[in-house]
Order: structure tokens, then C-alpha cells, then sequence
């Protein structure tokens, strides 16, 4: 084998690309090559005797260090590239291969040999640099992105994929697209692959459904992957576009719904650009100038309507346009045909619209109104005029007059909901609302309340006032007060009752005097003859006297019997009425019958409110009750033991006074109309003269009450007392 000399061994270290040197135990360079002037611009007699950490860049010491002591272990160590200081200050990148030669001889140090790889590790920066850009474009994408290869299965997605599909990673990779799309769209979905994988890039819009088996609108953007002139697969960003086509279609919807509601304008209404052409004619405006839609649209108003510019309108649009404010005004117009319209003008994004309704015959209708209402003012009746649905719009004086209301406290309100109250008719009430709302003119009388309090009885006479189209536009009501009338009325009716009852009383008596007068009479005037042809020693004569005494004294019972009932009619009506304890009165007749509720083992049950206080006759409320505890024990059932019950309960009119009893009983069906008749008796086997009951009923209507019976043979009977008493504190 040659041997070489020393100076070719220099020679070939000092002409060598890499940087060979040698360093001590301590780190000091030993042997430096030529091409450290080269490489790093250091002459080799400026690093000798030098440390060679000093050079290396702070951040990387430590790892070269580590790297270092592994020497005496493995002899040789590569070394990764760092950073090294060159003599321009500039860092350059390093890769080093230590050999550790401090045993041999020659060399009595670490062998280093160092080679300049800064290109490299410049291209690759640049490379991680990209990557790192493409990565975050990949994963912190805020919408989904994914890589598909050329069999349609997927490589990678990204985090957002899974919030898309609901699937995972795990479960999406290897996963083909076809899986997640819906079979409706299918076959676009295997259109756009086939475009792509062609080498077109484009945007599709496709349905797919999720883990969970909802369907989403997805918008996919996808294209080709290249690498060295290679189709390596598909990349491709999917957006969930559910509820931005939803929110677009739900605005086309109410375009639509938009255009639909300004066709259906019975008004004309139209728009116009900044240029004052027109963009939009409603078909009521195209009607009204009696011209097709298509005519005006694109025409300028001025020149389709020249005679507008010597109008308030022309001005107003001015205004409008250039204030960005909507106006609302009238106009009266003489060309091309007489009429009053009434304007609104507002802004709009590219100029104004313009809707306006010809009020032509409603401003003569309120010009008529004006003058009736003039006319209503002056007359004593109450005139109302009230809008649709019944709300007061003005009233006349005689109105403020019968009711007490000034015209401030009644606008806006219903006549009914101000002047009904408690005694209303409920029924005729709702007659009047149920004819309102049948729009024909109708007449009723009614009672109402003043603002005071005070009943007043209006009769009323209401018109329906309708406008050209048919359309109701107000009520005109007017009020007439008819109360004396119905005060007479009442009066009359009273009297009429009043008459009735006299009446019936007349011929109660007629029948007492053909009846039970004749009877007596009879007998006492036959015995009198008799007694006159007796002899007066004989036991005959006696017994004649007795029996005329006794005709005479039932004539006498019957007379006291009528007075009674004459009596009880009279102070009815003319008694002053006091504070009567009705739980009292019904006690103090309990304790009077003490002992023969006792001697029949009677119940009595008695529930009246011990607070409870009429407005009656105190004396009558006693008769009444002793008469029916004394009908109730004189009529008890052999059969079970009597009980009594007592109540007394508020009614709508007053109080009801109720008195049961379980006793005998009567057959309602038998005795219903004679049951209340002077000396009607139905009993015959026990004693009595038939004249209670009918005291009861005369005390009752003396009371200004009604008395009515439920009875039934062996259950029992039910008096049941209405009295139209007041309650009094």
C-alpha cells in the first residue's frame, strides 16, 4: 500500500468542504482546517486555543453537551445540526460527526468534522414553515375540511368534521364520502368526484345525513391534489349551509309574501327610483289611472303626469326625497277629475313610494255629519255616534243631560259598559249586542244607570251608517228616557195585580157569605121561629136556645174570621216595617210549642244566621212560623218520629224562609189548587177550621212575598217562604 506524506494529509484537510478540527478534554480547538475560512470566516489560528461552546448558539448548548459525553462510551458521535457563530455574526447551521482520538498518539484529542448545512436547513424551514401554514389552514379551518383519495374514501378531516357529521375521526377515516351523502343527492355528489378528479375545482351543493340521521345542506368546495405532476386524491372544505337556505328561502318567502300583500292593496300604491321612474304599480294605482302595469312601469311620473308639478304632491315628493321623512297629507285635485285624496309618502333605499286613498265621499260624509250633528246638539233626546265596534265618537248635549257624563268621560268607552248595571236585563242586554251585530236599524228599551247611581229607562233607536263600498262606518244611536212611562206602567201592572187579587178575594168572600154565612143564619133564623112556639118551662125550649147560641156564635167566628183577613191586607200595606231578628222570632214560636215538641219526641233543626235582620212585620213572621209548626205537628207521621227543619238562605230577591217537616204528607196533584182557600180542610178526621194556611199566604203577600209547597203523601212537606225583605244592619 503507498504511504503518503504529512504535507498530503494537510494538503487534503485544508482543501476539503468540510471543516475538520480538533478539540482537548476541554473543549479548547487544538487543530483547525483552512476551510474554517471558508465555511465560517474564521482564520484557524483565531479559533485556536479558543472554546468551542463560546460559538455554538445559546439554545443549543446543552443538547451538543449531552450529546458530548456520550464520547467516552461510543468513540463516535453524530451530532445534529446547530447553530454556529460566524465571524459576520451571522448564525450558521452546523452538522458534526465527533470522533473521540484523545488515546491515540498523533492526534491526543476529539476528532470533529463539521459540515455547512445551512442551505439545507434553510429549505428546510421554508418547508416547515409551509406546513406548519397548511396545517393550521387544515385544522383551524373554521369550517369542515377533508382529504378523500382517489377510491373516494377519506384520509384525514379535521376537528370540525365531526361537529358536521357527527362522526369521529376513527370512524370517518377509511369511511367512503358515498356513506354520508343522502340518496338524493347521490348522484350530484358522484358528478362533482368525477369533474374534480379531472382536474376541475367547484362548488356543490349536496344533502347528507349525520351519525344521528339528520339531514343537513352542505356546501363542499373540492379540488385536486398534485404532487410531481400526480393526481394524489381530493381535498375539500364542506360549510353547513342548513339554516343560511333556510333563513334565504324564508326571505324569499316573505318577498313573495311582500309583493303578494302590496297586490292585495284595495288602495292604489306604487314606488319610484331616484329618477322619479316607476319601479312598482300596484293594480289598484294601474285601475285608478286606467292603464296596464306595463305601460307605467319605467315611465317618468312627471311626464306620465305633467299636471302634478303645479301640486302640493310635487313639493311634498321633493320634501320626501331629500328629508328621508314620511309626510301624510290631502289634496284636493280638479284635473283630470274632481277629488280629494290623501297622501302618504315615505323613503325608500332608492327613492319613495306613494300609497293614497280617495276620501272624496268621506269628507262629504263628515261634512253631512258635522251638519247633523249640529242639528242632534239642539234636541232634548241623547244622540251617540259610535265607530264599528261600538266605541263612542261623539255625543250631544242631551246626551251629557240624561246621563250625567260629560263628553271627555264617554269617548272611546260603550255606551253599555258605562250605563248597564246591576238590574239590568241580562237577556235584553244581549239582544242589542246580537242586533248590533246584525248591522240592521233596531229598537229597544233597556234600564240603565245614570253616572249617579239613578235608574233611568232609555229607549233606544240605533242606524247602521254604511259607506260606498258597503263598509260600516259608524252606529247612530238615539236615546229617549221613557222612565215615567215605565213608572206608569208598573203602576199600572200593580194595580192591575191589585185588582186581580181583590177580585179573587171578592168572590173568596161571595163563596164565605153563599157558604158558610148561609148556613148559620139559616139555622139561627129557624130556631128563632121555633123558640117563639115553645113554651119556656120545657127542656125543648133549652135545647133550641142552646142551638140558636151556638148559630149565632159560628156566624160570629166567621165575621171575626173575615175582619182578620181584611185587617191583615190593610196594615200590610200601611205598617211601617221594622228591624226584625228573624233567628229571635223563630225561637220565641219554638219555645211556645215547647211542650208539644217535647210530648212528640220532635227534631228541630234550625239554621238561621243569628245576625240576620229584616226589614218586615214582626207579628206576621211569628204568625207565619207558629202556623206551620202547628200544621207540622198536627199532621206528624204515626210511623216515625217528627223532624223540623228551619232555614233561612240569601236569595237574588231577598231571603228564602224554608220550614220541612216529615209528616203525612200531602198529594200536590189533588190539592194544589185549593190548597191555600179559606176553610179548605183535607184532613176532616182531626180538628181545625181550614183558615191557617190562608192566613199564611195573606201574611206572606201582605209581606210583599211568595209562598210555594212540595209535598208528598208519607214523606213530607216543604213550605218555602220568598220575601223580598232587605237585610238591615
Amino acid at each position: 500500500m503507498q504511504s503518503h506524506s504529512l504535507e498530503f494529509y494537510r494538503s487534503v484537510v485544508s482543501n476539503s468542504m468540510d471543516l475538520i478540527s480538533v478539540v482537548d478534554k476541554a473543549g479548547k480547538y487544538t487543530f483547525v482546517g483552512e476551510s474554517a475560512k471558508v465555511i465560517l470566516g474564521y482564520a484557524p489560528q483565531e479559533l485556536i486555543g479558543t472554546e468551542a461552546y463560546r460559538f455554538i448558539h445559546p439554545d443549543e448548548q446543552m443538547r451538543v453537551d449531552l450529546l458530548m459525553r456520550n464520547l467516552p462510551v461510543q468513540r463516535k458521535v453524530r451530532i445534529p445540526a446547530f447553530r454556529f457563530l460566524s465571524k459576520t455574526g451571522q448564525w450558521r447551521w452546523l452538522e458534526c460527526t465527533a470522533t473521540n482520538m484523545l488515546h491515540d498518539r498523533h492526534v491526543r484529542g476529539i476528532l470533529i468534522n463539521s459540515r455547512d448545512v445551512t442551505e439545507e436547513a434553510k429549505l428546510g424551514y421554508d418547508k416547515d414553515y409551509h406546513q406548519a401554514y397548511y396545517k393550521s389552514l387544515f385544522f383551524e379551518h373554521p369550517d369542515a375540511v377533508f382529504t378523500v383519495n382517489l377510491k373516494g374514501t377519506f384520509q384525514q378531516v379535521n376537528q370540525h368534521m365531526h361537529s358536521l357529521t357527527g362522526y369521529n375521526d376513527n370512524q370517518l377515516h377509511g369511511m367512503p364520502y358515498a356513506k354520508l351523502v343522502a340518496p338524493h343527492s347521490l348522484a350530484a355528489a358522484n358528478t362533482a368526484f368525477t369533474k374534480v378528479l379531472n382536474g376541475l375545482a367547484h362548488s356543490v351543493e349536496i344533502c347528507i345525513v349525520t351519525a344521528d340521521g339528520v339531514e343537513k345542506e352542505v356546501s363542499v368546495t373540492v379540488m385536486p391534489v398534485y404532487f410531481r405532476g400526480e393526481l394524489q386524491g381530493v381535498q375539500g372544505i364542506a360549510k353547513d349551509v342548513t339554516e343560511v337556505n333556510r333563513t334565504q328561502k324564508l326571505i324569499q318567502e316573505q318577498a313573495q309574501q311582500l309583493n303578494n300583500i302590496l297586490e292585495s292593496i284595495s288602495e292604489p300604491f306604487y314606488a319610484l327610483d331616484d329618477e322619479w321612474r316607476f319601479t312598482f304599480v300596484s293594480a289598484a294605482f294601474a285601475s285608478f289611472k286606467g292603464m296596464d302595469r306595463s305601460e307605467l312601469v319605467g315611465k317618468c311620473i312627471w311626464e306620465e303626469c305633467p299636471y302634478l308639478l303645479n301640486s302640493r304632491f310635487y313639493q311634498q315628493c321633493l320634501d320626501v326625497a331629500q328629508h328621508k321623512t314620511t309626510l301624510h297629507f290631502e289634496e284636493t285635485f280638479t284635473s283630470p277629475k274632481p277629488c280629494i285624496l290623501h297622501f302618504t309618502i315615505y323613503p325608500t333605499p332608492d327613492g319613495i313610494a306613494v300609497h293614497f286613498v280617495d276620501v272624496t265621499l268621506q269628507k262629504r260624509t263628515e261634512q253631512e255629519i258635522k251638519k247633523l250633528s249640529f242639528v242632534a246638539s239642539k234636541t232634548i233626546n241623547g244622540v251617540v255616534i259610535m265607530d264599528p265596534d261600538r266605541n263612542i265618537e261623539w255625543v250631544n248635549d242631551g246626551f251629557c243631560r240624561l246621563t250625567g257624563y260629560n263628553r271627555q268621560e264617554v269617548i272611546g268607552r260603550k255606551p253599555s259598559e258605562m250605563l248597564q248595571g246591576p238590574e239590568t236585563d241580562k237577556k235584553v242586554a244581549a239582544q242589542i249586542l246580537e242586533k248590533y251585530r246584525s248591522q240592521k236599524p233596531f229598537s229597544e228599551e233597556i234600564l240603565n244607570y245614570k253616572k249617579s247611581g239613578e235608574k233611568v229607562w232609555f229607549y233606544i233607536d240605533v242606524t247602521p251608517i254604511f259607506d260606498q263600498f258597503d263598509n260600516l262606518v259608524n252606529y247612530i244611536a238615539l236615546e229617549t228616557d221613557i222612565t215615567e212611562k215605565k213608572e206608569a206602567e208598573k203602576k199600572l201592572l200593580k194595580l192591575a195585580d191589585d185588582l186581580y187579587k181583590q177580585n179573587r178575594d171578592l168572590q173568596q168572600f161571595t163563596y164565605i157569605i153563599s157558604h158558610n154565612l148561609r148556613a148559620p143564619v139559616a139555622n139561627a133564623l129557624g130556631l128563632a121561629q121555633l123558640v117563639k112556639r115553645l113554651p119556656k118551662e120545657t127542656e125543648t125550649y133549652d135545647v133550641a136556645l142552646q142551638k140558636l147560641y151556638f148559630s149565632v156564635q159560628s156566624l160570629d167566628s166567621v165575621i171575626k174570621d173575615m175582619n182578620n183577613v181584611l185587617s191583615i191586607r190593610d196594615s200590610g200595606r200601611t205598617s211601617p216595617r221594622e228591624a226584625v231578628n228573624l233567628k229571635q222570632v223563630c225561637n220565641e214560636v219554638l219555645e211556645h210549642f215547647e211542650k208539644q215538641l217535647s210530648y212528640a219526641g220532635a227534631k228541630v233543626h234550625v239554621s238561621i244566621d243569628p245576625a240576620l235582620k229584616l226589614a218586615s212585620i214582626r207579628a206576621y213572621l211569628y204568625s207565619i212560623l207558629h202556623n206551620l209548626l202547628s200544621n207540622a205537628l198536627k199532621y206528624k207521621a204515626e210511623a216515625r218520629p217528627l223532624e223540623i227543619r228551619i232555614t233561612a238562605e240569601r236569595d237574588k230577591r231577598g231571603y228564602a224562609l224554608t220550614v220541612a217537616d216529615n209528616g203525612t204528607g200531602l198529594d200536590m196533584h189533588v190539592v194544589h189548587s185549593q190548597l191555600f182557600q179559606l176553610y179548605k180542610r183535607f184532613h176532616p178526621e182531626l180538628p181545625g177550621k181550614g183558615i191557617g194556611l190562608f192566613l199564611v199566604k195573606t201574611q206572606v203577600e201582605a209581606l210583599g212575598g211568595k209562598i210555594t209547597v212540595d209535598s208528598e203523601p208519607d214523606k213530607g212537606t216543604t213550605f218555602k217562604i220568598l220575601l223580598g225583605a232587605k237585610h238591615v244592619q
